[in-house]
């Protein structure tokens, strides 16, 4: 977890780099990978539908709202669990993505260090590559951004 975050932060913090015209292709999913997606899809639709139980029954003042909230508590420990699992199986891709950009960014400083203005710009361009391909992956396993899947808590009430 603390790897996406820092992830997250080094692509915001250099998101000239990583511009929506990425040219670069994002890594082919092991198996392990695209299953572990699936499951959070699943556990995402699950975590939507038991809080849509739960508001229905508050609404309707039913008897059934504690276990509701159960469910939806239940529902979305299962999401955080499966997310982890993502994690640690999606690291070694992130951790290859986080290491080509780590070389790059030395390669770039080096340069400029040294003030070799010569190989700036394909310094530059390397840079760039290297953040767009950690920002594919990421964006491909849902992580290190806010969208449709990509964010964590807020649904329902309770638990």
């Amino acid at each position: 977890m603390k790897q996406a975050l820092i992830l997250s932060t080094l692509l915001t913090a250099t998101g000239a780099f990583a511009q929506a015209t990425s040219t670069v292709t994002p890594t082919t999913l092991p198996a392990n990978v695209q299953a572990d997606l699936a499951t959070v899809k699943t556990d995402w639709a699950n975590v939507k539908a038991a809080g849509e139980t739960l508001r229905s029954d508050e609404a309707a003042s039913s008897p059934n709202v504690a276990a509701d909230r159960s469910a939806l508590g239940l529902a979305r420990l299962q999401l955080r669990m499966d997310m982890g699992k993502l994690h640690l199986d999606a690291a070694p891709i992130l951790q290859a993505d986080a290491t080509a950009l780590q070389a790059a960014l030395t390669t770039l400083h080096n340069d400029q260090v040294a003030n070799n203005a010569g190989a700036l710009a394909n310094d530059q361009a390397v840079v760039k590559t290297a953040m767009q391909q950690l920002h594919a992956d990421m964006k491909q396993l849902h992580m290190g951004h806010r969208g449709k899947h990509g964010h964590h808590g807020g649904e329902g009430h309770g638990a």
